[in-house]
């Protein structure tokens, strides 16, 4: 393949279960899943992984338990406007008003994806 470069990524199993699942249900290669997923995600974060860009949004972060992500709240309260924390169906909601500077709100929400089973960023500006 012309302007593609290999490499190698672990990925948690039953992520790559379901890349397995969708690339065959689709018709396509798992390195298509992939390519694209990521794609969308680097999209989505450029602006507001630059250290200059001033973010102001929410994390939301789906765990077991609030001590997943409790201390990660904490390290990071300069830069938390407002949080809610929540019970539904089992699992612990955690909703985080952010604010700081592109780099650092992209370092706090991934410390929340590396404890929580799901996390999201949305900007509000």
């Amino acid at each position: 393949m012309v302007g593609v470069k290999r490499f190698g990524v672990s990925l948690p199993k039953e992520v790559a279960e379901e890349v397995e699942k969708m690339s065959q249900d689709m018709g396509v290669t798992r390195s298509e899943i992939v390519a694209v997923a990521l794609q969308e995600y680097l999209e989505a974060r450029r602006d507001h992984a630059d250290a200059a860009h001033e973010c102001l949004g929410v994390v939301l972060a789906v765990s077991d338990s609030f001590s997943d992500i409790g201390e990660i709240i904490e390290d990071n309260k300069g830069h938390i406007v407002a949080y809610t924390h929540l019970h539904v169906d089992g699992k612990c909601l955690t909703i985080a008003v952010v604010r700081g500077s592109g780099s650092e709100i992209e370092r706090l929400s991934l410390a929340m994806s590396r404890k929580a089973q799901l996390t999201r960023y949305v900007p509000l500006r």
